[in-house]
């Protein structure tokens, strides 16, 4: 087995589990999923697209720097009507550092890792902000 890891750190990310109605939340770490979801987008795979070899990855998360817990008050508009979308609570870490690893067959994380180096979709650090 390879591992790859992957230093995460921004201004601002956010990690969620759940999103349920206006109230967005964050983990205190990256998730599985969100990584996956980090190194799909740099591969380029479409949203509809099978996953089930990156799910198969094993994954960890160090801890360099928890970060802060910070809260935006969000507004939106639809893109096509342009009406008024619920107003909602969005959380995120400000400041945080991680190493996440991802660990499974050579050649998928060789292949990985060469996404990563030249993302297809610009790669989000858990969900936009």
């Amino acid at each position: 087995m390879t591992v790859l890891l992957l230093r995460l750190a921004g201004p601002l990310q956010s990690w969620g589990s759940a999103a349920r109605f206006t109230r967005r939340g964050t983990e205190n770490a990256p998730t599985k999923s969100g990584v996956l979801g980090l190194l799909a987008a740099a591969e380029g795979r479409s949203r509809n697209e099978d996953l089930s070899d990156l799910t198969a990855l094993r994954f960890g998360v160090r801890i360099d720097q928890p970060g802060s817990r910070m809260r935006d008050f969000h507004t939106a508009h639809h893109a096509d009507s342009g009406k008024s979308m619920p107003l909602s609570e969005r959380f995120y870490l400000a400041d945080a550092v991680f190493v996440a690893g991802v660990e499974g067959d050579a050649e998928l994380i060789r292949r990985l890792y060469e996404a990563v180096l030249a993302p297809r979709f610009l790669p989000y650090l858990g969900r936009r902000s």
